[in-house]
């Protein structure tokens, strides 16, 4: 239904397609599900057409659920039948709008033709492109019949509310129909006109032809000269040829053609257009020449522009200073955006000269002059700014370089200083742990120093590749960093191996009475002779005892550490501080090993601990059940029904497959109890007593069980015979009327009546055996 409710019909005609591919799938889909649903209504017809008895659900509730299911199904299809209709309609307008921009696209084209300026220069030129135009009328009527009706279907589409899109190329298409027709009005007497420009009709003629050329499509010219310098500029045509004297005369005059119009008429007619065009060829000429100007203007600025700038980068050196430096950066920053303009410019001009190119302009060929000197010097100009600019960017990294070197070597020394210092420090432990501070955090500034460094000479390698002329005083800088760090290095190593002997010798004497504190606190809490009084209780000691062993494992690696510290610290010392460490080795051993006996005796106690009270546990959840099934045995009677017999049948069959299941929680619990009896503790009396007394409760229920089982089967076996005999009781007193029916005195119906009789003896032999069955088993 998501799918089908989706507002996506596509934005272009394959798109469309692939859509309506998709939503051939999903019909498919959803006449595969009619089945299902006809199914489910068959199935919910019968649940309804059942006599009286059980039913899953009320009727209404079926039917109702029936009636939406259907519903939802017909809603589906609805949907999936309006989704087709909208693809179809989304498809023929996609289809449409194809169709009309393939139109417009030819159309477009013969427009280009048709506007086009040259109407010939000769006679076969003038033939030529009368048999073109012809050619393109003879298209324009083929194309006629089905470009109505592709109209006719852009027009439906919009009478059906076709989306907003389609009203644009469904009314553009008129639009351009319309005017190609008129581009061929048009063309059509140009070409006529300019068809005897080479002929010697006699001299109107022939200046009309010439002025026609001169004053040819010029698009703007309605500005006149007030128009801007750029829009004259940008007008493709102008007058190609110069207005002279009128031509030669022909030889003779002509005669006028047999069914010609009148010649006065027509020679008055052409001195009307000869004066018309006439008097468009000042404004014409003047915008011309207002473009030329406005192009060498341009020209002219940006030449001096150019010139001004790279007169300032010739004259510029690469000054020594840093500050110098940065002034003549920021004056290349400022210059970046001067010079985008300026491309702009160029560019511009450019333009206009092609455009003056294809005017047939006298002065074409000095304006073509004029933009490639413009366009050399442009392009010199920028390669010298680009020299410029590496130069000094050069310079600014040699000075950044020297910077960074200089930096660094006073850090080197403040870092040296600083370690040096380091010496009115004591030797004692507070002394010691300060100075180990100090030095700990100078190796991470050393490191720091360290990544300044190579990077330093990663630029000094570059550097010198770059400027092989700067190279030794690069490595001259290169030299220093390195002295300096050498010395840093070795006088941090120095402080570090003085001090080493005296920050081992405190740190053993620290790290051992660490080690003797915990090992008395440790002792005491693992010699502990508390007995636990509940489960909870002898659990949680035994996890905190065991969590004493991962202490005590933990602390073994400092318990050796500190005999191998001592034993480096004391070895070949007779002194009295040696011996007495010597001592507390030897008391720290002792420690040690009682430590490890006194936790293995509390854990056996805890473990025996748990062990009983998970035993008393398990023997009161026991204990619950052999007294529930004691209740179940001791309530138990004999139903009077044949199913309420079998039931409890089934029921005792159950107990006593639940009292063998149960059997292994009781042999479980009973070898518990004897191995806590061969382990001996306080508690064996108590755990004697236990195990006999669930062991003889649960083999008496068994037995109780067993003699139960076989009593509820004979009350079964009973409860099915007086059942039969009941049953059979009640066929017969049905079947006694049908015995004694004597009424057969007349003949008419006799025939039906023998063969009901026969009937009734198959059937009294049928059941025959039913009753020999009862008779046996009772």
């Amino acid at each position: 239904q998501v799918r089908l409710q989706s507002r996506d019909f596509g934005q272009h005609l394959s798109q469309v397609d692939d859509l309506l591919q998709i939503h051939a799938l999903v019909e498919g889909d959803v006449a595969a599900q009619a089945e299902r649903v006809r199914s489910v209504g068959a199935a919910a017809e019968r649940f309804l057409g059942e006599g009286g008895g059980y039913r899953p659900c009320p009727p209404e509730q079926l039917r109702a659920r029936v009636a939406a299911l259907e519903r939802r199904y017909r809603g589906l299809s609805a949907l999936s039948a309006q989704r087709r209709l909208r693809l179809e309609r989304s498809r023929r307008l996609w289809k449409f709008l194809w169709d009309a921009g393939e139109e417009e696209a030819w159309m477009r084209e013969q427009e280009r033709l048709l506007r086009c300026p040259e109407l010939g220069r000769d006679l076969p030129g003038a033939l030529r492109m009368l048999s073109q135009l012809e050619a393109i009328r003879g298209a324009l009527g083929g194309r006629a019949g089905p470009l109505q009706q592709l109209l006719e279907r852009g027009r439906e589409l919009l009478a059906q509310g076709a989306p907003d899109g389609a009203a644009g190329p469904v009314e553009a298409t008129p639009a351009s129909v319309e005017a190609t027709p008129g581009s061929t009005g048009s063309a059509k007497p140009a070409e006529s006109a300019a068809g005897p420009t080479e002929s010697p009709p006699g001299p109107p003629e022939s200046r009309n032809a010439s002025l026609g050329r001169a004053a040819g499509p010029t698009p703007g010219s309605a500005e006149g000269p007030s128009a801007s310098p750029t829009r004259a500029s940008e007008r493709p045509d102008g007058p190609t040829e110069p207005i002279g004297g009128p031509p030669e005369p022909p030889e003779g005059p002509p005669g006028p053609a047999p069914g010609s119009p009148d010649p006065a008429a027509a020679v008055s007619r052409r001195i009307r257009e000869l004066e018309s065009l006439w008097a468009a060829l000042p404004a014409l000429a003047g915008a011309h020449a207002l473009g030329l100007f406005a192009a060498r203007s341009e020209a002219d600025a940006c030449a001096l522009w150019v010139g001004e700038r790279e007169q300032w980068l010739l004259s510029m050196e690469i000054p020594e200073r840093i500050e110098d430096l940065e002034v003549v950066q920021q004056r290349f920053e400022t210059l970046e955006p001067e010079l985008a303009a300026l491309a702009a410019r160029v560019a511009s001009v450019g333009r206009v000269t092609q455009e003056l190119q294809g005017s047939g302009d006298r002065n074409r060929e000095s304006a073509r002059e004029t933009w490639e000197q413009l366009r050399d010097r442009w392009e010199r100009f920028r390669a010298l700014a680009e020299r410029k600019k590496l130069a000094l960017t050069a310079a600014l990294n040699i000075h950044n370089f020297r910077l960074e070197c200089h930096e660094t070597r006073g850090w080197m020394r403040e870092k040296t200083a600083a370690i040096e210092a380091t010496r009115a420090l004591g030797r004692d432990l507070a002394g010691i742990t300060a100075l180990q501070g100090k030095l700990s955090g100078m190796g991470r500034d050393l490191d720091a120093i360290q990544g300044k460094l190579r990077e330093l000479r990663a630029e000094g390698e570059k550097l010198q590749g770059e400027q092989p002329e700067r190279a030794p005083e690069i490595r001259e800088g290169l030299a220093g960093l390195e002295a300096e760090w050498d010395a840093l290095r070795r006088c941090h190593r120095s402080r570090e191996e003085s001090l080493g002997q005296a920050r081992r010798l405190q740190g053993f004497l620290r790290d051992l009475a660490a080690l003797q504190a915990w090992l008395s606190r440790t002792r005491a809490a693992a010699g502990s002779e508390d007995v636990p009084a509940s489960l909870a209780e002898a659990e949680g000691s035994l996890r905190q005892h065991e969590s004493l062993r991962t202490e005590i494992s933990h602390y073994g690696a400092d318990y050796r550490s500190a005999r191998a510290a001592g034993r480096e610290v004391t070895r070949g010392q007779t002194d009295a501080q040696s011996l007495s460490l010597l001592q507390r080795l030897e008391a720290l051993d002792a420690d040690w090993e009682e430590l490890g006996r006194v936790w293995k005796k509390r854990q056996r106690l805890l473990a025996q601990a748990v062990a009983f009270h998970v035993f008393l546990r398990d023997a009161k959840q026991v204990e619950g059940t052999l007294g529930k099934q004691e209740h179940t045995l001791a309530h138990t009677e004999m139903p009077g029904t044949v199913p309420g017999a079998e039931a409890a049948v089934r029921r005792l069959e159950e107990f006593l497959a639940a009292l063998d299941t149960g059997a292994e929680r009781v042999r479980a619990l009973t070898d518990t109890g004897r191995k806590l009896l061969d382990e001996g503790g306080v508690h064996a009396e108590k755990v004697r007593e236990t195990v006999e007394s669930v062991e003889s409760r649960h083999q008496k229920i068994r037995e109780s069980a067993q003699e139960l089982l076989g009593r509820l089967r004979d009350n079964w076996e009973l409860q099915k015979f007086l059942q039969d005999g009941q049953e059979l009781t009640l066929w017969l007193n049905e079947k006694l009327p049908v015995a004694r029916d004597v009424s057969y005195e007349g003949t008419r119906d006799l025939q039906g009546k023998w063969q009901k009789h026969q009937a009734f003896a198959a059937e009294l032999a049928a059941n025959r055996g039913w009753l020999e069955a009862l008779e046996k088993v009772g």
